[in-house]
């Protein structure tokens, strides 16, 4: 997990547009945002923050570094946003704040090469660490990942950790925000049995309460998407992901 300390030492240069529309959240993050950045500026919807985005170009003759923005916002939401500010400058690094409820979007934006999602409520581990890894990218420093961030299935299948995306022959296959949660955790314990228990409490901390029953559904599904072979079932005691070596 990284800490405020390292964080601050990539981003306290930087600027940063928030884009969410419900108030609590925008007045939390913006006061942790401030102690970070060197420039924060806040918008309520999409059409406000276009307007703060072009203010900002046109004042600095530069676009903010990092862009968080919300999904489903009042006047323009966050995908036509983001469509927006791609073609103002395709290297804008955006993060994505995702809602349960905002699967039918995801594709359009991973269309879009946004590769960094926050799932809400908002955790600041994760909040900390992708800011970490996005600002890393600004200003030109090598991220050094521990290990490669695709993972191959086999089949032409592959998971882009980075991404939190499944792909079959290059193309993006659609997930469920669950889906895409468990995948994170069968690849975090790689060629380790992740039992019930360890799966019901990865998705109790994102908010979501499973039963058994949900989660054989949930792993049904999702074998249908990868290679015959990438799940194993360990009788007794749960599952295990084999990737290709």
């Amino acid at each position: 997990m990284t800490d405020f300390k390292t964080l601050f030492s990539k981003t306290k240069d930087l600027s940063l547009l928030l884009v969410e529309d419900y108030e609590p959240l925008r007045n939390d993050m913006a006061e942790v945002l401030e102690d970070l950045f060197k420039t924060v500026v806040v918008a309520s919807n999409g059409v406000e923050g276009l307007g703060l985005y072009d203010e900002y170009n046109k004042k600095n003759d530069a676009t903010f570094d990092i862009v968080i923005s919300d999904i489903v916002m009042p006047v323009m939401n966050g995908v036509d946003l983001c469509e927006i500010l791609k073609k103002r400058n395709e290297d804008q690094q955006i993060v994505i704040l995702s809602a349960h409820t905002d699967t039918e979007y995801l594709l359009r934006l991973i269309n879009l090469g946004i590769a960094q999602f926050i799932n809400k409520p908002i955790q600041q581990d994760r909040l900390f660490d992708t800011l970490f890894y996005v600002s890393g990218k600004i200003i030109k420093e090598e991220v050094v990942l521990p290990e490669s961030p695709i993972v191959d299935m086999g089949d032409n299948v592959c998971w882009n950790k980075a991404r939190n995306m499944l792909t079959r022959d290059r193309y993006p296959t659609a997930l469920t925000r669950n889906e895409i949660l468990l995948m994170q955790l069968f690849v975090k314990k790689v060629e380790q049995v992740c039992t019930s228990d360890d799966i019901m409490h990865y998705f109790y901390l994102e908010g979501v309460d499973l039963d058994e029953k949900n989660i054989r559904n949930m792993v049904f599904k999702l074998r249908k998407k990868l290679p015959n072979s990438a799940i194993n079932s360990i009788y007794g005691l749960g599952y295990k992901l084999i990737p290709v070596h």
